[in-house]
């Protein structure tokens, strides 16, 4: 009785060969999906030309021209967001993919927020206690720098932040799915 179980279950078995293809193909399939969750290059240009612009306006043009810049990122913003929301727009952002929700690390999240917070009260505080920018065209070499970092860097540090908040536990079906 157990000759018949030994053969009955090796005929169900896939050789080795065989397996090991499946394995191969199943982590190249979930390599293109972390890809996909990168966004086209032609985004990071164009949000790292904006930040560059509002950054040197007042520089250029004069401290009136903050309230438009702000409103202008803030209408991008919410262009960029919407878009998100919907198959076409995330299709034309070149990000048919995205990370669930669930699978998003808590520690990657408490850190993210904590990050966000001390860069927030940093700012504050730079801004409070410096009578001006230290430097003449300030905003612009700000701007070249944060722009240039989110043009240059954009897909890559995009990739490492989604790497870094889908590590965990890999018992849940796949880390990414289609947009809606």
């Amino acid at each position: 009785m157990s000759t018949f179980l030994e053969v009955s279950m090796s005929d169900r078995l896939p050789p080795a060969d065989e397996a090991a293809r499946a394995l191969r193909d199943v982590e190249q399939q979930r390599s293109r999906s972390r890809a996909s969750t990168r966004e086209s290059r032609w985004v990071s240009v164009v949000f790292g030309l904006v930040i560059f612009a509002q950054l040197a306006a007042p520089d250029f043009f004069g401290d009136g021209v903050r309230p438009w810049a702000s409103w202008a990122v803030v209408v991008l913003l919410l262009a960029y967001q919407t878009m998100l929301r919907t198959r076409r727009g995330s299709a034309l952002l070149g990000r048919p993919t995205r990370v669930r929700r669930e699978e998003i690390s808590p520690r990657f999240t408490a850190a993210a927020r904590i990050t966000i917070l001390l860069v927030l009260v940093a700012g504050f505080a730079l801004a409070l206690f410096l009578d001006g920018p230290p430097f003449p065209y300030m905003g612009t070499a700000l701007g070249v720098v944060l722009g240039g970092t989110l043009i240059f860097f954009g897909g890559t540090l995009q990739q490492s932040l989604n790497s870094l908040a889908t590590r965990g536990p890999r018992d849940m079906p796949g880390a990414v799915h289609g947009s809606h």
